[in-house]
């Protein structure tokens, strides 16, 4: 991966925030970094005196993000927050939102106190395939030790909010050394940091390339390229049983669900493979996709089979009244003949879950050339789906 920062175009910028927003879209402008919201940056600087945290806001874009996009945080609460032994995500952002700096101001990410803990005036966070792909194995402490050891140590997975950002801290202050530019985030992603912004990006582009070559000499690694063919539902010719599925899954979504398609060679490829019963069934490559694209996909065409044995799965790890508010349909189908179906509550909601569900085959065939893939424990990825999916909220 090479370092897109331009000079020139840094240049431009009439001050350090405005230079964080131009780095950060640097970052956002890679699909295999962020996808729809994905990762966060930020920059500490020191206004009237005082040491605020400006980090991007909540569900803004990092391909779009300006200087408008980051929330201003005043430094010395968001450690006070952070210093607390335990805390949920909802009274951190209770908290987090009290330690705003001035208002109207975007909603703090909730990797605030990640952002805040690390003592560093820059930091990146981001999704990275390769990272993924390369650390997402049953030997995972090996491969990291093999691709990182102490230039990034590894953190083990926790939720994102003030679990992760404790145990960030910690491992950060237990094994850092005058070498260490970043964490590598179990089943999560990549953490860089520096105390100038092209430093702190090209941190990042430097962990992610580690991972491209460790793959790269595997044979799990090639450029990224993925198209679809969207809705079906207008073409001449629907393969046939796909409408029959496509009306059991609105069935049991209980809403009317929006199909894609996606059928380039990687698609096809992955539904077809002979151990795809197994690669399949172990997650995604981080919780946050599984929002859109649940945790496992259904292959063949057994909706209702797929519903009772997800239910099973959301009421282990939920109970029964949080499970009720989700629905147990499938969101993507995998099929030899079509390849990927993906469905959504909307078109964007079903673009997004193909597009994810692309990246996540992009990472599981990378894993699998090196190892045998592994995903984020079950429970963990049943929460993720619950409060990311906004579900803790009702």
């Amino acid at each position: 991966m090479n370092s897109l920062w331009s000079q020139a175009e840094a240049a431009q910028c009439p001050d350090e925030l405005a230079l964080r927003a131009y780095s950060s879209r640097l970052l956002g402008g890679d699909p295999s970094l962020v996808l729809h919201g994905g990762g966060n940056t930020s920059i500490k600087l020191q206004e009237s005196g005082a040491a605020v945290l400006y980090v991007k806001g909540t569900g803004s874009d990092l391909a779009r993000v300006e200087a408008s996009s980051f929330t201003p945080l005043r430094l010395e609460g968001v450690h006070t927050v952070l210093a607390e032994p335990e805390l949920d995500n909802t009274t951190m952002m209770r908290a987090l939102d009290a330690s705003l700096a001035r208002r109207p101001a975007p909603r703090p990410s909730i990797e605030t106190l990640l952002h805040g803990g690390l003592p560093f005036r820059c930091v990146e966070h981001t999704h990275a395939d390769a990272v993924l792909a390369a650390m997402n194995v049953e030997t995972l402490e090996h491969v990291h030790a093999e691709v990182y050891g102490e230039l990034a140590p590894l953190v083990p997975y926790h939720h994102s909010g003030h679990a992760l950002a404790r145990a960030c801290m910690e491992v950060f202050n237990a094994r850092r050394t005058r070498n260490t530019i970043g964490l590598i985030l179990a089943f999560h992603g990549v953490v860089a940091f520096g105390d100038d912004l092209r430093s702190s990006y090209e941190n990042m582009i430097a962990l992610v390339t580690r991972a491209e070559d460790f793959l790269r000499m595997r044979g799990g690694w090639r450029s990224w390229q993925a198209t679809d063919d969207g809705d079906w539902t207008e073409a001449p010719t629907i393969p046939a049983g796909l409408f029959t599925l496509h009306e059991e899954i609105n069935d049991i979504a209980g809403v009317p669900l929006v199909m894609r398609v996606g059928r380039d060679a990687q698609c096809l490829a992955y539904a077809r493979r002979n151990d795809l019963a197994e690669i399949s069934q172990q997650g995604p490559a981080t919780p946050q996709h599984a929002v859109y694209t649940k945790r496992v996909p259904l292959i063949g065409r057994d909706v209702r089979g797929f519903a009772t044995r997800y239910r099973d799965y959301l009421v282990s790890h939920l109970g029964k009244p949080a499970s009720a508010l989700m629905d147990a349909a499938p969101r993507i189908v995998l099929d030899p003949d079509v390849g990927v179906i993906a469905f959504g509550k909307n078109t964007r909601e079903a673009q997004m879950a193909l597009e994810m569900y692309q990246h996540d085959i992009f990472v599981i065939t990378g894993a699998s050339a090196h190892g045998r893939y592994r995903s984020a424990p079950s429970a963990a990825i049943a929460l993720a789906e619950f409060e990311y999916g906004g579900y803790a909220a009702k």
